[in-house]
């Protein structure tokens, strides 16, 4: 185990704070350790959303990496994630689901990132309309479970989150072998 000595914020936005803190590991030799901690630890939201057996994908540009990356819709929790699910699927894909079912967690970067992302499945009997937030969703696709596994393949689909979505959905029997 890792003991923390003292804690040292190094940087701090409304996004990130930046931690290089004193730590004291389990042999008791001395050292520092780099912990980021996104949306004041407030716990992140990613969701695999269907309708009429396809899944939906957004086109966002990631500035960290500089690309366009097709994803699930995602963002930071604002209140319960349930409701940042909500939120979320509101902006990007332009409707409120008609079912949305907890499917597990992650840490995206556990040495690095203090974070935990809610994975949700949303399913909508009707296909939703436009993204309310065309700034942030360039365009929309509904791809079926084969497609999606054919992207994660042949290093299409690189989105961390719609690859986790997509091994709890498998998991759970909502998407099939």
């Amino acid at each position: 185990m890792i003991r923390t000595l003292r804690e040292r914020r190094v940087y701090a936005n409304r996004f990130v704070t930046v931690y290089d803190d004193d730590v004291a590991f389990a042999d008791d030799s001395r050292g520092r350790y780099l912990r980021i901690v996104e949306s004041e630890g407030r716990p992140g939201v990613a969701m695999l959303a269907s309708h009429a057996g396809r899944f939906a994908q957004v086109l966002t540009y990631r500035y960290p990496t500089r690309s366009w990356e097709w994803g699930i819709p995602r963002g930071f929790a604002a209140g319960t994630a349930l409701f940042s699910a909500e939120l979320e699927l509101k902006e990007e894909l332009g409707a409120a689901p008609d079912t949305l079912e907890a499917i597990g967690t992650v840490t995206p970067n556990s040495g690095l990132l203090a974070s935990t992302v809610h994975l949700f499945h949303a399913t909508y009997a009707e296909l939703p309309g436009a993204p309310d937030d065309s700034r942030e969703v360039a365009d929309v696709r509904w791809l079926t479970a084969a497609e999606l596994m054919a992207g994660v393949a042949a290093g299409e689909i690189t989105d961390s989150f719609t690859q986790c979505a997509l091994l709890s959905a498998l998991a759970r029997g909502i998407i099939g072998h």
